[in-house]
């Protein structure tokens, strides 16, 4: 199930890639979020559990999961004319986690 899940996201980064460059002629950007583990419903399955969400954290430089309110700064910001000449980008909020050398 974690494969489908991984590749359907692989996915949406060509997508928005693909989008972007069909539109930006009609001056309508596209750009992806990609969030980390961030406190939701969703990863409440993971996080309900003490060991898995400590394990979860170690993974993590900051230490801990992302919360709702942090993405959407980035949401904010993608939707100003501050980012007027953003597209086709995508836009890793995950706490330092995909940092890894």
């Amino acid at each position: 199930v974690l494969g489908a899940y991984s590749v359907s996201k692989t996915a949406l980064l060509g997508l928005t890639k693909a989008v972007a460059l069909q539109v930006g002629s009609d001056n309508i950007r596209v750009n992806c979020l990609c969030p980390g583990i961030i406190d939701t419903k969703f990863s409440g399955a993971l996080t309900s559990n003490e060991a898995v969400l400590d394990k979860m954290t170690e993974m993590i430089p900051l230490g801990r999961i992302g919360k709702p309110h942090e993405m959407g700064g980035i949401v904010s910001f993608l939707a100003s004319d501050d980012a007027s000449y953003v597209t086709g980008e995508s836009f890793v909020a995950a706490g330092g986690m995909t940092s890894r050398l």
